[in-house]
């Protein structure tokens, strides 16, 4: 139960980085997503050097290592879990695997929301 509290914190606390870097950067640059680049891209770094630090080295254990990495990162963006399952695979070196997971992630998804957007207008 506590680590699915710890969760349920960083989640929000991601959620609310999101939500402000989403607020502050239309003011500086209205009709570009920045904020969600700037989200996803500091996600993506920020998972490549945790997942180095808690898991690798082992610096940070259960539940608080979760707390970073599935909560916080993940309310932040999940393009940083779709980074970090993407390693696994070419560190495991899966490339079929690989392409795949990456390709269907950012196609498939993307053709996929177009569709819900068209029958949203049904």
């Amino acid at each position: 139960m506590a680590s699915a509290l710890l969760v349920f914190l960083g989640g929000g606390l991601g959620s609310l980085l999101r939500f402000g870097l989403g607020r502050w950067t239309v003011t500086i640059y209205p009709g570009f997503p920045l904020g969600t680049m700037i989200a996803n891209t500091l996600g993506a770094f920020l998972i490549g050097l945790l997942t180095l630090i808690f898991i690798d080295r082992n610096l940070l254990g259960s539940p608080y290592r979760e707390m970073v990495l599935v909560g916080f990162l993940g309310g932040l963006t999940t393009f940083s879990s779709l980074c970090y399952e993407s390693f696994v695979l070419y560190e495991a070196e899966r490339w079929p695997a690989l392409l795949i997971y990456v390709g269907t992630n950012v196609v498939v998804g993307f053709l996929l929301f177009l569709l819900g957007r068209q029958l949203g207008q049904i």
